[in-house]
């Protein structure tokens, strides 16, 4: 795990704008984002922090290569479920 500032690493800014606005999210770039792998156990990376929705609210995300996932904590970024899983906007 480390810390990322997505207005300094631009591949990572352009991954989470894109898996965000597709879903009506916008990521909070003034707070830093957690990025976690890959590793031995696995195969991807997963980055965490804050977006907001259409109404200003604000929701701790998890942006995974294929999905991002609503979670309640920082340190439970693994434990996701198809309940919490954000779903694509038309």
């Amino acid at each position: 795990m480390g810390f990322i500032d997505l207005e300094m690493e631009k591949a990572y800014l352009k991954r989470v704008k894109s898996a965000s606005s597709k879903r009506g999210l916008m990521p909070d770039l003034s707070q830093e984002w957690e990025i976690h792998g890959p590793h031995q156990n696995m195969n991807c990376q997963v980055l965490v922090g804050w977006a907001y929705d259409d109404n200003c609210n604000r929701h701790l995300i998890a942006v995974y290569p294929r999905a991002i996932y609503e979670i309640d904590d920082y340190s439970k970024w693994w434990d996701v479920g198809s309940q919490n899983r954000i779903a694509l906007k038309k």
